[in-house]
C-alpha cells in the first residue's frame, strides 16, 4: 500500500477551530469549527453562497484561512511552511464543482498526470474496477471534452478513486448525475471509507441520509449565520 495511504486510525484526523475568511469587505467564514477523528462519511449540507466551497478550499489548503488553526494528520498547518503544505496535499484528494480535468486529454492520460503529480503509480486493476462500476469503462481512452456533462462528472470521481488518500473532500459529486448514478457513488463511498475520512459537500438528501453524520452548514459557521 502506498506511503500516503491510511494504515491506521491514529493518522485519522481533521480539526479546524475558529476559521475566519472574508473577501475585501464581504465576511465568508467566521469561528468556524470543525473536528473528525475517525474514519467514515461525512455530509456537510446548507444553501448555496454560505461559503461551503471557500472552507473545503481551506481544508485542501489551497486557500489560506484569514485566521484560525487546522489540523490535519496531527499536524498543525503552517501556511508559510511551504515543504509541509506540498507533503499534505498529496494526501488529500479534492473534487472539484468545475471538475479540473484537462478537457483536450483522455481519462486515463488525466489520470497519468495526477499519479505523476503526487508520486502514485497508477493502478490499472482499480481503474478497471472502479471504471465498470460507475459504466466508464468505454470512456477511458475519450478526451474529456467530448464527453457529456454526466460522463466528465463521473470521470472526475475516478480522480479520487484509483489512488490512495486517506482524506476525500468531495464539493457537490453528484450534481448532472440521474438516481441510479447517485446510489452507485454512495455505495463506492461506503465501501471505502473504513480506513479514510471522506467529507461531502452537498445539497442532495439522498447523500445527507446515507452519510454517517451530517453537520448544517449554519451550525458550523456560527458567527454567519445571517447569510445562510
Amino acid at each position: 500500500m502506498h506511503k500516503n495511504s491510511v494504515d491506521n486510525y491514529e493518522d485519522i484526523h481533521v480539526s479546524v477551530k475558529n476559521i475566519n475568511f472574508q473577501y475585501g469587505e464581504k465576511i465568508i467564514l467566521r469561528n468556524l469549527s470543525l473536528e473528525i477523528n475517525e474514519p467514515g462519511l461525512y455530509a456537510i449540507y446548507g444553501k448555496s453562497g454560505c461559503g461551503k466551497t471557500t472552507f473545503i478550499n481551506i481544508l485542501s489548503l489551497i486557500q489560506k484561512p484569514h485566521s484560525g488553526t487546522i489540523n490535519l494528520f496531527h499536524k498543525q498547518i503552517n501556511f508559510e511552511d511551504v515543504e509541509l503544505v506540498d507533503d499534505l496535499r498529496k494526501k488529500i484528494a479534492y473534487f472539484f464543482q468545475d471538475l479540473n480535468l484537462i478537457e483536450t486529454l483522455t481519462i486515463r492520460e488525466n489520470l497519468q498526470i495526477i499519479s505523476l503529480i503526487n508520486s502514485q503509480p497508477l493502478d490499472n486493476e482499480k481503474l478497471n474496477k472502479y471504471s465498470r462500476q460507475i459504466q466508464m469503462e468505454n470512456k477511458l481512452d475519450i478526451p474529456v471534452n467530448n464527453l457529456s456533462g454526466g460522463e466528465r462528472q463521473r470521470a472526475a470521481f475516478l480522480k479520487v478513486l484509483v489512488f490512495e488518500y486517506p482524506l476525500i473532500l468531495l464539493d457537490e459529486p453528484t450534481n448532472n448525475l440521474d438516481e441510479e448514478n447517485i446510489k452507485i457513488i454512495m455505495d463506492i463511498l461506503s465501501s471505502i471509507k473504513k480506513d479514510r475520512v471522506i467529507i461531502v459537500v452537498t445539497h442532495s438528501k439522498f447523500v445527507v441520509e446515507n452519510s454517517d453524520k451530517s453537520f448544517d452548514f449554519i451550525q458550523l459557521n456560527k458567527g454567519l449565520k445571517e447569510l445562510c
